[in-house]
């Protein structure tokens, strides 16, 4: 049986645990907030994209593109750098696999080193990038990743961009998710109905072509935008659940360990009592 000096360690390293514990906890449910507001600012955004897409797509027919038969696939996995985040990295790993075709020659990027470790020996990885930790470094890391997929694009053929993305639900606390960035619709952009706010409809003066050019690329920038924003707020709701389970169980084995020491302390008083009362004895006789 330990000792009330192991004890004592004990204690104190499940109480150093739990500060630890609940230092991450604290921190995940911040950042919760955080990549949440990102999210649904990136949404308000993505629908000012749509309107402006609406009024210069609108005017003309647009004749649907013929889809490229050649090419390679893009397959863009988000996870994280960091564990302790529950299954959220395996299962958007596995769920990739479903449809990553390694004889097809389909590339894979990954965010994050959790996610390269599970796939590394499934698939050939292409590039990987680090997750970021916050709203200010996502901007920086978006824009990394459009001249990566510019660059790819330009050494070979890539007829779809497919991302997947784990993304916060309130019933499961998150499920994958895939969206496909490229290519995209336009055809179904232009006929989006789209709810103005006042009669009149915004009007343009610069050239339609370097209009279109730029609202596509700002459209690609907040889809992955967006991405970053639910693959963070869900590796995060996962941590702060994982970390809530983990502070129960140590306040558990902190209580068993407190009672255990109470035990042992009140045997040991009561052990040295009675060796006092006994020499006590001894000496009067």
């Amino acid at each position: 049986m330990q000792g009330l000096q192991g004890l004592k360690k004990s204690i104190d390293s499940a109480e150093s645990l739990r500060a630890i514990v609940n230092t991450m906890k604290v921190h995940a449910s911040v950042n919760i907030n955080q990549f949440q507001h990102a999210a649904q600012a990136s949404m308000e955004y993505r629908h000012i994209l749509d309107m402006s897409l609406f009024i210069v797509l609108s005017e003309e027919e647009i004749v649907p593109s013929e889809e490229v038969e050649k090419g390679n696939i893009l397959h863009v996995v988000f996870g994280s750098d960091h564990g302790l985040a529950g299954r959220v990295n395996e299962r958007i790993s596995l769920f990739a696999l479903e449809h990553v075709s390694q004889d097809s020659g389909d590339i894979v990027i990954v965010i994050g080193q959790q996610i390269f470790q599970r796939l590394k020996n499934d698939v050939t990885i292409y590039k990987t990038f680090m997750q970021p930790q916050s709203t200010d470094t996502i901007y920086s890391m978006v824009n990394k990743l459009l001249v990566q997929i510019d660059e790819l694009r330009d050494e070979m053929a890539v007829k779809k961009i497919v991302l997947y993305y784990n993304k916060p639900d309130s019933t499961s606390m998150f499920e994958e998710n895939t969206e496909l960035l490229f290519p995209i619709d336009l055809v179904e952009l232009s006929k989006n109905q789209v709810q103005w706010e006042s009669k009149v409809v915004p009007a343009y003066f610069a050239e339609k072509q370097a209009i279109i050019s730029d609202l596509i690329r700002e459209y690609f920038f907040i889809t992955l935008y967006r991405a970053f924003c639910f693959s963070l707020a869900s590796e995060n709701a996962s941590r702060l659940a994982s970390m809530q389970s983990a502070e129960k169980n140590i306040e558990n084995q902190l209580k068993e360990l407190n009672d255990l020491y109470r035990r042992q302390r009140q045997t040991s008083i009561t052990e040295e009592l009675n060796d006092i009362i006994s020499g006590f004895k001894a000496l009067r006789e």
